[in-house]
């Protein structure tokens, strides 16, 4: 996925929706909300360097002749069997000849044990401390008590957010250039700002680099779509908002014999462990702030038998993932202890 999203929380706001978020955080923690809009309006000027990613022409209209390989239920908004048999679905790779794997015989406990439940979620106060000694608190923190977007582009009945759509930018392409050595550090590769649009068409809510840098496209409250599964006329904009899609960049080379352009072969491993511990944090602040553990999933068995559908996340582990969702838990849960002791 090789469209750019935006830069920081308020990176891309027009005015309008700058002070709307900024009243909304105002009635929720008055204090910081302050703090927030000055940061968000220095934000907004750099914006008008950025480029507008908004397409020029419509995207081809997209019809399904199935509800996917996961099998997508419209009633219930949700994929078939319960949370573990969604993950062995959703969280499935592309094979080297570019077909959906099997169904996984298993997933991490880490991860099977928590989707979609309630139990286990660790404190806003715990996340907040966090956030503020990563510096990352404005963009993630102060938005701890605010709820996650909704189904059907927000209506107030339809369900809340409940999966956590993973992607890779496919790009920086090299096409037949060996990979730098320095790819983790390379600033071409992981530069965000090659991800910034100034008119609001953001193409992730958050995109993460090998660095661990982490840009903010939406706000996690705010509806998008970012797969063709999504915006499929069958739906309308009935899944909008069921859906948060976190970008994991990761360049790509050309494999030979699939013609000049293509983007087949990923690097190897796909993902930095900073970004792993990244992506274990965007899951679990918005899994809090669902108050339910999201199911994670990956791009390609969305868009599986969709033309021009994605493979990504390539190269994706899982028990990688799960080793620093862990890690994460354990640190906030001594964070947690620290405050009890602190009011006693």
């Amino acid at each position: 996925m090789n469209r750019p999203p935006s830069a920081g929380i308020a990176g891309d706001l027009g005015g309008s929706r700058l002070c709307a978020i900024v009243a909304r955080l105002a009635r929720v923690r008055p204090v910081l909300s302050v703090v927030v809009a000055m940061t968000m309006l220095g934000a907004a000027f750099d914006a008008a360097e950025a480029a507008k990613c908004k397409p020029k022409r419509p995207r081809p209209a997209i019809v399904l002749k199935s509800m996917g390989a996961c099998e997508f239920n419209p009633e219930t908004a949700s994929f078939k069997g319960e949370p573990g048999e969604q993950l062995r679905c959703l969280l499935r790779p592309f094979d080297r000849s570019r077909n959906l794997a099997p169904l996984l015989e298993s997933v991490p406990a880490a991860l099977a044990e928590r989707a979609g439940q309630t139990d286990g979620l660790p404190s806003r106060e715990a996340l907040l401390t966090l956030t503020s000694r990563l510096n990352v608190e404005n963009d993630f923190g102060t938005w701890l008590w605010q709820p996650l977007a909704r189904a059907r582009d927000n209506d107030p009945e339809a369900p809340s957010t409940r999966y956590l759509m993973i992607h890779d930018t496919s790009g920086p392409n090299f096409g037949r250039r060996p990979w730098p050595a320095n790819i983790d550090e390379h600033p071409k590769i992981n530069s965000l700002r090659n991800f910034r649009c100034s008119d609001g068409w953001e193409v992730a809510h958050v995109v993460i680099n090998r660095r661990g840098d982490m840009l903010l496209g939406h706000e996690l409250g705010e509806p998008w779509r970012a797969t063709k599964f999504e915006r499929a006329k069958n739906f309308g904009t009935t899944l909008k908002g069921l859906f948060l899609h976190v970008e994991l960049i990761q360049p790509r080379r050309a494999m030979p014999g699939r013609g000049r352009r293509n983007d087949a072969l990923a690097p190897t491993p796909g993902f930095s462990a900073a970004q792993y511990d990244r992506l274990a944090l965007m899951y679990t602040i918005a899994s809090v702030r669902a108050e339910r553990w999201l199911i994670p999933a990956f791009h390609a068995p969305i868009d599986a038998g969709i033309r021009g559908g994605h493979d990504d996340p390539q190269n994706f582990d899982l028990e990688a993932f799960a080793a620093s969702l862990e890690a994460l838990l354990v640190r906030l849960q001594r964070k947690d202890d620290t405050l009890l002791e602190a009011m006693r």
